[in-house]
């Protein structure tokens, strides 16, 4: 008996809803929500299922939903089909009522690069110049949501993708449905990537990682949404994700059979070949890469579903291990850490408490160490040790500029000097993450290198000051050694100091304060220590945005015994997650 498979189903109602409920940030729905169409049947499908969505809500209490949906679309215009492409999706949209808006990205002007030339490699720098321009449109249309279009098949070419790039099992769980868009690169403002703070208040969504390609295309032809396909996503030679897209379509898995069909380049087949050891390394699930794609999106879902899984694990364990300290660092418990057995689990914890205190980009590799797999073995050894002042441990770094260090916690923070120690009445073992301690001035000077942590503002203030009876409301933010977010607001400033600064030469910058290198605002009246004052240097809990785990460290946070300094213009605020997402 013969068996044949059925078609592929349209995506129903319900089961659109289901996906979009999964993908709620944790703050919840903003009121607008963006998302990215590229006229293409992916992207058409994803905005029409959520026009769908929105309006069988319309008359129900949806005060919880977006109120509206803008499209955004990027023209790259590096295909001839793409001015096409973008006049489709604005056709489309404009069809069903919603605003849209389309932006060419500007190669060559800066921070944009020249457009890539014919037979360049411009996966990546496509991908980058597309996300900046779509976080420019975000701005513009004041959406702090979008939702992309990728689907089950996409998936499954970013795990294999990661594997040719040597990932872990997490990492070679894909895409998350939901998560935090971060602060970009290192790099920092003025650079490509660069999203700063306000990238901590904007998220992605991917409601469709769920469904196959075969079926994005049934719900197209069951609603008749027309749609256009660019002819270069079927090009092996150009992009890996090609290559990979072409050679799981076959069910086989020998580039040699796809060097033989098309002129791969070297790099592309090295990276399929790397393909076949990544996946022998996986213990959770067996994924065959000549299986198909059904078997292969299976494999995938497994490991995203794992994903998850070892976030909510790690969430409860940060529940047990986490005591209070002051802002910016993480105190973890002996007692609650020993009771994490799984590698995965210590794994993601490490890498999440390096996250929320590096002083590199939220987001950027760098504030993961790199993921360097020695690196985070060490931490781990250290932090899983019962008695790490009779082993001898000293505080240390390995990577993502964060300190750990033993310590003693009670009703303080002791940290023993030499071996032997033990705790004391009402003390545990703990480990103390902290940002690692900034370069001296002489020594930066000595090696001509620029101080990240002695900010100037005064030419950013100085033309907000000449106009701001003429142009009241302004505020100015800062985002300070990728950690804290200081808020002046122009109205405010004092006039006294707004003459010194207009008039007098005077200046206004952002200095470390404290061992917990925060951030303290100092008014400079001449060229010597003495002529700076000063005038803010108290830290505030942020109002809004917060996940609830980063209320809770928030509120626990441990007072220091300073001098606190408030000025009523300026608001300093932590910038930085302890979240999964």
């Amino acid at each position: 008996m013969s068996l044949h498979r059925l078609p592929p189903s349209p995506i129903s109602r319900e089961e659109f809803a289901r996906f979009l409920r999964r993908c709620v940030p944790p703050i919840g729905w903003t009121e607008r929500l963006a998302v990215g169409t590229s006229g293409g049947p992916d992207s058409t499908c994803l905005l029409f299922l959520i026009h769908r969505y929105l309006q069988d809500l319309h008359n129900e209490d949806s005060k919880r939903l977006p109120s509206a949906v803008v499209s955004l679309t990027v023209d790259h215009g590096m295909q001839d089909t793409s001015a096409a492409m973008a006049k489709h999706s604005a056709d489309y949209a404009k069809a069903l009522g919603l605003q849209h808006i389309t932006t060419n990205i500007p190669w060559g002007t800066p921070p944009f690069p020249e457009r890539p030339k014919s037979g360049e490699a411009f996966e990546g720098i496509a991908r980058d110049a597309r996300y900046a321009v779509l976080f420019r449109a975000m701005t513009k249309s004041r959406a702090d949501v979008i939702a992309l279009g990728h689907q089950g098949n996409d998936q499954v070419e970013t795990s294999l993708m990661r594997l040719a790039r040597g990932t872990t099992e997490l990492g070679a769980g894909g895409m998350r449905r939901c998560r935090r868009w971060g602060m970009g690169a290192d790099g920092g403002e003025g650079t490509l990537s660069w999203a700063g703070h306000e990238g901590m208040k904007r998220w992605i969504i991917r409601p469709l990682l769920e469904v196959s390609k075969d079926r994005m295309l049934a719900t197209c032809d069951e609603n008749k949404l027309e749609y256009i396909i660019d002819p270069t996503n079927f090009q092996p030679e150009l992009t890996l994700r090609n290559a990979i897209r072409e050679m799981v379509s076959k069910n086989t898995f020998d580039p040699g059979e796809l060097v033989a069909a098309s002129n791969l380049p070297k790099d592309i087949v090295k990276k399929l070949n790397q393909i076949q050891h990544g996946v022998a390394s996986l213990e959770s699930v067996e994924m065959d890469p000549t299986a198909g794609p059904d078997q292969l999106r299976g494999a995938v879902a497994v490991l995203s579903e794992q994903v998850e899984d070892i976030d909510s694990l790690v969430d409860s364990a940060f529940t047990r291990c986490h005591l209070p300290s002051p802002i910016g660092s993480y105190l973890v418990s002996y007692r609650g850490l020993s009771t994490i057995r799984d590698p995965l689990v210590k794994r993601a914890l490490v890498l999440r408490m390096m996250r929320y205190v590096s002083f590199h980009a939220w987001g950027a590799l760098r504030a993961d160490g790199n993921r360097r797999r020695n690196s985070i073995n060490r931490i781990i050894e250290c932090l899983w040790t019962p008695d790490p002042f009779s082993a001898g441990m000293t505080p240390f770094t390995a990577g993502g500029g964060v300190l750990w260090t033993p310590v003693l916690a009670g009703f303080g923070l002791r940290i023993p000097m030499g071996p032997g120690a033990s705790p004391g009445p009402g003390e545990i073992i703990a480990w103390l993450a902290t940002r690692t301690l900034p370069f001296s001035v002489a020594k930066l000077e000595r090696l001509g290198l620029p101080n990240p942590v002695r900010q100037d503002v005064t030419d950013q203030l100085l033309p907000m000051l000449q106009n701001r009876h003429e142009n009241p409301g302004q505020v100015f933010h800062t985002l300070w050694d990728f950690r804290f977010v200081l808020r002046m607001d122009i109205d405010k400033i004092p006039d006294e100091l707004a003459q010194g600064i207009l008039h007098a030469g005077e200046r206004v910058a952002i200095y470390p304060n404290t061992r917990w290198i925060w951030p303290k605002v100092v008014r400079i009246t001449g060229p010597t220590v003495k002529d700076e004052i000063v005038v803010h240097s108290a830290i505030s809990i942020p109002e809004q945005g917060l996940s609830d785990m980063d209320k809770a460290t928030l509120n626990s946070a441990k007072e220091v015994n300073i001098e606190e300094i408030t000025a009523p213009w300026v608001r300093t605020e932590w910038a930085r997650s302890i979240s999964a997402l």
